[in-house]
């Protein structure tokens, strides 16, 4: 009977990285102590055209997003978001921007950096910027490739990681973003 079982092991593991490599091969959604386990939704920017006047916020606890009238990147209520995706110009395409909103912790971690619970809280904890979506040298540049993710520490005191699984457009479109999110929530 062992023997029998140590075949299905195999199996089952050979499934699993199969399974897993479709969202995030390299995420260990292990959660540390005083944390719950990593609830698993997604997240994503979706440009709507400049002349409807909307901004995107991001709530990086549970990946909502919702508009508000955009006003040169100024947020009229955060409502608890992470992320502000708006049009910087509204003289074409390609001018959308992304940062991180005052007084929250955002930072990027790096494609080839371990996708988990530290490395994502420590990634928090460096600041993100502006961000041209449309350039795709400074996306480059930046780390803000296929692969890295957006890490915050949230004003729930959750850690999540919204990891950059699909990047569209370039420099003539406006550029949508999509991906996993990974949301350890503080333990009560």
């Amino acid at each position: 009977m062992p023997s029998s079982e140590k075949p299905e092991p195999p199996a089952s593991s050979d499934e699993a990285p199969s399974a897993s490599a479709s969202a995030s091969p390299e995420a260990d959604l292990t959660a540390p102590d005083g944390y719950a386990e990593a609830l698993s939704t997604m997240w994503g920017l979706a440009p709507v055209p400049c002349t409807q006047h909307e901004q995107q916020l991001i709530n990086l606890d549970d990946g909502a997003s919702r508009t508000e009238d955009e006003d040169n990147g100024a947020v009229q209520e955060p409502g608890g978001a992470e992320l502000l995706h708006w049009p910087d110009t509204c003289t074409g395409l390609g001018d959308y921007q992304l940062r991180a909103l005052p007084n929250t912790r955002v930072g990027l971690l790096r494609a080839d950096a371990p996708k988990s619970f530290d490395s994502c809280r420590a990634a928090a904890g460096t600041g993100f910027g502006g961000l041209a979506l449309s350039e795709r040298n400074d996306r480059e540049d930046r780390g803000f490739v296929e692969g890295a993710a957006l890490c915050s520490v949230t004003d729930k005191g959750a850690v999540a990681m919204a990891v950059i699984e699909h990047i569209a457009g370039d420099a003539v479109d406006d550029v949508s973003v999509s991906g996993p999110l990974y949301v350890w929530a503080a333990a009560p």
